[in-house]
């Protein structure tokens, strides 16, 4: 493996966790704060992380949300 591929996975990971957490201690308004700024982003994030959210949501709300719920 290159250098560089390396790098991609780890810089994934770390954009993956970050977010998790980001998300997991967020309350609601701030994610609708996030939602306004940075629409495109939050939404490519909940996407591609949506096993983790529902996850998340699961237990932060005790139901099950999707990520479009929220």
């Amino acid at each position: 493996m290159t250098r560089e591929k390396i790098e991609g996975k780890w810089n994934k990971e770390m954009e993956k966790r970050n977010f998790i957490r980001w998300y997991r201690n967020a309350n609601h308004e701030e994610i609708e704060k996030v939602n306004g700024e940075g629409k495109r982003i939050l939404e490519r994030l909940l996407i591609e992380y949506t096993d983790e959210i529902e996850m998340i949501n699961k237990s932060k709300y005790q139901t099950n949300l999707s990520p479009s719920q929220i």
